[in-house]
């Protein structure tokens, strides 16, 4: 009981170190790609990742699950109430944010740590971000790029009405 009290504290917080963090991860619900259907809005999860911090500056949105085939991997929100979808190659690459012109990844069940949930796989780029059920419309995600050492962390909460742009 205890334990599971020191991770309600460390997702309230939304912080944690990157062991910890990866205990949390570990410890949650799978996920099936029907749940993460919609539209979710995005928080950081802090861990001392290099990118802790950037996503909050530029007004990071959340993603959309649109279907299998269809998922927009980045929304931001460029003015009050309006977000669009962009493309996450030139954000990886530190370049200026570019709209995107259709979904920029897709989604599969992949085995990750010891379980098989759902991940969202970039199009265009070695990234799959793989989710854990928190809590009923709540998720944790684990970002895993390729030849990276550190995942990042964040946590999605679905949203009712969809803001996309």
């Amino acid at each position: 009981m205890e334990r599971q009290a020191e991770l309600v504290a460390m997702l309230e917080k939304g912080e944690a170190d990157l062991h910890a963090a990866c205990q949390l991860f570990d410890s949650l619900e799978t996920v099936d790609l029907e749940s993460l259907l919609g539209t979710w809005r995005g928080k950081e999860f802090l861990t001392g990742h290099p990118l802790d911090g950037v996503l909050k500056k530029l007004n990071w949105y959340g993603k959309a699950f649109h279907d299998t085939e269809n998922v927009d991997p980045l929304l931001f929100e460029v003015k009050k109430g309006k977000v669009i979808a962009v493309d996450p190659v030139p954000f990886m690459r530190k370049q200026k944010l570019t709209k995107a012109v259709g979904g920029e990844a897709r989604m599969r069940m992949v085995e990750y740590r010891g379980k098989v949930s759902a991940a969202m796989i970039y199009d265009h780029l070695p990234i799959l971000d793989h989710f854990r059920k928190v809590a009923e419309g709540k998720l944790l995600g684990m970002m895993d790029l390729k030849g990276e050492q550190q995942p990042f962390f964040f946590l999605l909460e679905k949203v009712q009405d969809e803001k996309l742009s």
